[in-house]
């Protein structure tokens, strides 16, 4: 199959990327011209450089493909971003489906977030894609964006384009440059922990995501929300996981996580009174103080989606971060992990 993938030089893309290879497909990716393509560039594939809201340009793509993969977005949970977020997200998104209806694509999968979704706090309880948003959740503004993009292809499929929606929980793996979960690793890795988090999460590979991509090209219902979570765990189950894998023991942090989380709100809101970058952005460290499962079984019984172990999700992470110089190598069991 000819695969048209938007924000392949992403972590998430880049691990669709190397199952779409892996499945024999061929894959051509859709760039903006200043995209970073230091970790897309060994792959080989054929690059296309171009904006999201070029529609025409879009359409003139995809009708050499047979199928379209859209990770591309803007992650950002800070309201001063919604222009981008809403440029990106949304406005991208339309004109994504626009093109692929208009070039008629056999199928479409739209990478969206659980965010979009509901959990309930409880360590005892998995939210499904039926949970409803609520809550501090439902007002931010990266939710809210992807929510809109989600009844966009969800109109799209209305009109007659077959699309599934894949809901990530939180990614964990390898081509982790732009530091999202991998920033606990290295923190750990450096001892550098700023706060122990309180809460607890659903940890997916991004291996596992990415070949869910390629699953969700053939596999799953038109229009439908798939959840690719995986392994519930503390984010102290999840750290002694990293120092396990590592061989290496984090100093408790001195910071206790409510005084990180308002030091870090104020920054935000009053910046000329606390001054400094946030490590974390508020929101997410709000989040960071609950307990939020996802439950993945519709994906493993519709998409056959296996969930992988926590150990090499992180094992993964750090392997790819000695390859690539993150950090050094010789780490004891960043190449070999039991699981």
């Amino acid at each position: 199959m000819k695969v048209l993938l938007t924000g392949a030089n992403g972590f998430v893309g880049l691990n669709v990327v190397t199952a779409l290879l892996a499945a024999g497909h061929q894959v051509t990716a859709w760039v903006r011209p200043t995209s970073n393509l230091t970790f897309l560039k060994p792959f080989g594939i054929d690059l296309l450089q171009g904006e999201l809201h070029d529609q025409v340009a879009l359409r003139t793509a995809m009708e050499r493909h047979d199928a379209v993969i859209h990770t591309a977005g803007n992650t950002s949970s800070n309201r001063r971003d919604w222009p981008l977020l809403e440029a990106a997200n949304i406005a991208g998104t339309r004109a994504v489906t626009d093109a692929a209806l208009e070039s008629g694509i056999a199928r479409l999968v739209y990478t969206s977030t659980t965010s979009t979704l509901g959990a309930h706090n409880d360590p005892l309880a998995m939210a499904t894609e039926e949970t409803p948003l609520r809550g501090f959740r439902a007002r931010n503004p990266y939710a809210i964006s992807k929510l809109r993009a989600e009844t966009l292809v969800r109109r799209a499929c209305d009109r007659g384009l077959s699309a599934v929606i894949l809901n990530p929980a939180e990614v964990l793996g390898a081509f982790d440059y732009s530091m999202q979960w991998g920033r606990m690793v290295l923190a750990v890795y450096h001892n550098q922990l700023p706060f122990m988090p309180p809460g607890g999460a659903s940890f997916c590979s991004a291996a596992d995501v990415g070949q869910a991509h390629v699953s969700a090209l053939t596999r799953g219902r038109s229009g439908e929300n798939y959840i690719i979570a995986g392994t519930p765990a503390r984010y102290t189950e999840l750290i002694a996981k990293i120092e396990s894998v590592l061989l290496r023991k984090v100093d408790t942090p001195q910071t206790h996580y409510s005084r990180f989380w308002l030091k870090t709100l104020l920054q935000e809101k009053l910046p000329w009174l606390v001054r400094g970058e946030p490590v974390v952005d508020a929101y997410r460290l709000r989040v960071f103080g609950g307990v939020y499962y996802f439950s993945s079984a519709k994906a493993e019984r519709e998409l056959g989606y296996q969930p992988t172990s926590l150990r090499r999700m992180v094992s993964d992470c750090a392997s790819w971060y000695e390859a690539n110089g993150f950090i050094a190598s010789g780490q004891p069991e960043t190449s070999s992990v039991k699981e």
